[in-house]
C-alpha cells in the first residue's frame, strides 16, 4: 500500500509540473507545440479547416485538471486530505488564470477555471475514496 501511494505521489508532482509548464508558458510556445501536435495528426489540415480546435483550450485545462484530481484521490485518500488537495487544485487553478494575465499573450479566463474546475469534479467522481483495510480477526469470536 505505501508503495502505491509514494508512486501516486511521484505520478502527481510529474503532472503537476507539466500543468504549470502548459498554463503559464508564453503564447508563442503554446503556439509552437500545438503546431507541433498537429504535425503528427493524420487530417491536421481536415480539422484546421472546420475549426475543430476552437475550444481545444477548455478541453485541455479540463484534461489536466481530470489527470491532477485523479492523481491527488489517490494520494491523499483520507476524506479531509482529499478535499484539501480539491481545494489545493481549485486554488492553482485560478492563480494559474491570474498568473496567465501576466504572461506575453496570454490571459486569464474565468471560462479556463470552470474548466479546471469540471475537469477536478470528472476525476473525482471517477475515482472513488479509497476504503481502509479492515483489521483481521485472530480468532474464532462468539
Amino acid at each position: 500500500m505505501r508503495r502505491a501511494l509514494l508512486i501516486a505521489r511521484v505520478l502527481f508532482t510529474m503532472a503537476l509540473l507539466v500543468t504549470l509548464v502548459c498554463l503559464l508558458a508564453p503564447a508563442n510556445a503554446v503556439l509552437a507545440a500545438k503546431v507541433w501536435a498537429a504535425s503528427w495528426l493524420p487530417m491536421a489540415t481536415v480539422l484546421d479547416a472546420a475549426d475543430a480546435t476552437a475550444y481545444s483550450d477548455k478541453l485541455v485545462h479540463a484534461s489536466l485538471f481530470a489527470v491532477l484530481g485523479g492523481l491527488a484521490a489517490r494520494s491523499w485518500q483520507q476524506g479531509r486530505q482529499r478535499w484539501w488537495a480539491v481545494a489545493a487544485l481549485l486554488l492553482l487553478g485560478a492563480l494559474t488564470e491570474v498568473l496567465q494575465s501576466a504572461i506575453p499573450g496570454r490571459s486569464a479566463s474565468l471560462g479556463d477555471w470552470l474548466a479546471d474546475a469540471l475537469g477536478l469534479a470528472g476525476s473525482l467522481l471517477l475515482v472513488p475514496p479509497v476504503q481502509p483495510p479492515r483489521p483481521r480477526s485472530l480468532g474464532w469470536q462468539a
